[in-house]
């Protein structure tokens, strides 16, 4: 049934991460299962030895969940996954964080196939999701299937996105991390060795407070030692061990993928301290795997792998003095070492890739047979034995799922549309909104005496009024009104269908009443930043923003003229007022004026870009065709500016 199949990862495939890692693994189970996987993600190199690998967007490194997350915001993301998957089909498009920019968004707003989508993150909240939950839940619409790497996962996302969630660990390679594996004969002193793996210089991944408790134990055996692998700059760290008095804490840095089994197997007790925000404990199940004992903070993601006493030990979170007792207790016990070190390859099993991946080949099967039109379903009778299913969030809490072999009649069958599952604000849904419109605005308005001209000059005075309040400092007020006035431009072209009054000096009025209403707004906002100090930037900023708004207008009405379409670009008006709106309401009008002031100027590029294609250029190897983009906020031709 499933034969072709895109892996989706938002995050640099070049830099070892826990998605990416997870993405090699199960490219490498589903190959052998003799399924074709193409892998999408942003590569900051362009030797990655990676067959399948599709590099899009360049990599720009963003702070988000306590980590440095390197991805791509890259706008000619979306034109470039428009035109992949409008010449391959897929199957199943499978997204690893789906709801990430800009790569994942751009697939699942474009996939015509069934779509899976597996959440790895955690935490106890997200301002980027609260902020856009309500754009982001168009997108998690589109997701036949939800899949979380853990309880604590599906939780996290099921907060802001409601819905069940199909609960699937991360996987381990269990062939490749073992006690058959050969220890590091430099680390094969006899002396008593810790290990930690990880992003070190992240705080929540807790090696100061590793660094803090090792103070306790090589005060207590001073042959002790620490290894320390992963990326980073391990200078600062040096630093405060020398002023702490430490000793041998070596720095191994990054190492190949061969010899990271072999760092295992040379410790004598793995320890991860992180504090929290962790979703899974992969490199728990590494060393577990490996026979190496483990002490761990006992926050959800790893008490979820890990039994106390049974596989290590568990203690609190950012607590250097229980975490120094339980690393002096393993130390100094090799008997519990052994019993630790003999369970752990039996739990480690349960995550083996081979499991794992079967259980994932059951979700695409699931996802693929809800997508199918009705007319296509396979009706199977009940006899047919049923296997157990994975565990599954819903509303309710985590519930075990009875996962039939082969049933697709008792699943919900979805409608299907041209772009996919429940597309976002595509034409039809617009075209209904403009359509209630016009029906309440032609009842309302449509006896009266009021013309469509007279509706578009008092939207300019209610923007008049949002000049005033953004002078004044109320930017939360202003915001709000920035809504309401723009949300009123729909009236006066509404009005002008319901009562057949459309002309061309009427679209001409309106589509120049616009542009006063959004310079007026940015004058707004220079006058209130007139009257604060150090608010160079943000003037500088705004100045930006208008010269793009306006240029973005210009270039399409000056093409337009000369007989060419230039209905292309990444910020028209509605994009535009919907980021400033947002910005003023959450508080993050500085940054929403930087993506202003770049991005309008970047969609005026594009559109001479796009002029020059069809003038002096050369046209492009290959096009998606696209209906022309409707817009609630759209200027009375229907054509947004």
């Amino acid at each position: 049934m499933i034969k072709q199949v895109a892996l989706v990862s938002p995050y640099d495939f070049a830099q070892n991460g826990g998605v990416t890692e997870h993405v090699r693994h199960l490219t490498h189970q589903l190959r052998q299962r003799n399924i074709d996987v193409t892998i999408l993600a942003p590569s900051s190199r362009s030797d990655v030895a990676e067959p399948g690998l599709v590099s899009l967007g360049t990599i720009t490194p963003i702070p988000i969940n306590g980590s440095i997350a390197r991805t791509t915001i890259s706008p000619a993301v979306v034109e470039n996954v428009c035109t992949l998957l409008a010449q391959q089909q897929f199957d199943i498009i499978h997204l690893h964080e789906p709801l990430a920019p800009m790569l994942p968004l751009s697939v699942l707003n474009a996939s015509p196939s069934p779509n899976v989508g597996t959440f790895h993150a955690s935490g106890e909240r997200s301002f980027g999701y609260a902020a856009s939950r309500k754009l982001l839940n168009w997108f998690a619409q589109r997701l036949a299937v939800r899949v979380a790497v853990s309880p604590a996962a599906g939780r996290f996302a099921q907060q802001y996105f409601a819905g069940d969630y199909t609960i699937i660990p991360n996987g381990v390679d269990t062939e490749r991390f073992g006690t058959h594996v050969a220890p590091l004969p430099a680390w094969q002193a006899g002396r008593p060795t810790i290990l930690f793996v990880g992003r070190f210089e992240e705080p929540r991944k807790g090696f100061g407070v590793l660094l803090a408790a090792f103070t306790e134990v090589q005060r207590c055996l001073p042959q002790a030692r620490l290894l320390v692998v992963g990326r980073g700059d391990p200078q600062p760290f040096q630093a405060q061990a020398a002023a702490q008095g430490l000793r041998d804490v070596h720095f191994v840095g990054a190492v190949s993928d061969e010899l990271l089994p072999r760092y295992y197997r040379s410790a004598d007790v793995f320890c991860a301290p992180s504090t929290g925000q962790e979703s899974f404990g992969i490199i728990l199940t590494e060393a577990m795997s490996s026979g190496c004992p483990v002490v761990a903070s006992d926050i959800e993601g790893y008490a979820q792998v890990v039994t106390h006493r049974q596989e290590g030990l568990l203690v609190p979170p950012c607590h250097p003095e229980a975490l120094a007792g339980a690393l002096l207790h393993l130390l100094c016990n090799p008997s519990l070492r052994r019993q630790l070190a003999a369970a752990g390859p039996a739990t480690a099993s349960e995550y083996a890739w081979s499991g794992v991946s079967e259980r994932v080949v059951e979700v695409y099967e699931r996802a693929h047979a809800v997508s199918r039109p009705a007319q296509r379903m396979v009706f199977v009778p009940p006899a047919l034995p049923v296997s157990p299913g994975p565990l599954v969030m819903t509303n309710q809490g985590a519930m075990a799922l009875p996962l039939p072999i082969a049933q697709p009649a008792a699943l919900p069958v979805t409608h299907e549309s041209k772009q996919g599952v429940y597309p976002m604000l595509t034409e039809p849904f617009e075209a209904r909104v403009r359509a209630l419109t016009q029906r309440v605005v032609g009842r309302l308005l449509g006896r009266s005496r009021i013309t469509p001209n007279m509706l578009t000059i008092l939207g300019l005075l209610l923007t008049l009024a949002v000049t005033l309040t953004l002078a004044a400092g109320h930017l939360v007020w202003g915001g709000i009104l920035v809504l309401l006035t723009s949300a009123f431009d729909m009236l006066d072209g509404a009005l002008a269908r319901a009562t057949e009054r459309n002309s061309k000096f009427g679209a001409f009025f309106d589509s120049t009443i616009d542009r006063y209403s959004e310079a007026l707004i940015f004058l707004g906002l220079l006058l209130h930043y007139q009257g604060v100090q150090g608010s160079q930037l943000q003037v500088g900023l705004v100045y930006l923003a208008i010269i793009g708004s306006l240029m973005v207008s210009y270039t399409r009405a000056r093409a337009e003229a000369l007989g060419l379409d230039c209905k292309v670009g990444i910020l028209a008006r509605p994009e535009r007022i919907i980021l400033l709106s947002i910005g003023l309401i959450i508080g993050w009008l500085d940054f929403t004026l930087a993506i202003l002031a770049l991005f309008t100027n970047l969609t005026a590029g594009q559109r001479m870009y796009h002029v020059w294609t069809q003038t002096e250029g050369k046209q492009q190897q290959s096009s998606v065709a696209t209906s022309a983009r409707r817009s609630w906020f759209a200027s009375r031709d229907q054509s947004p500016s």
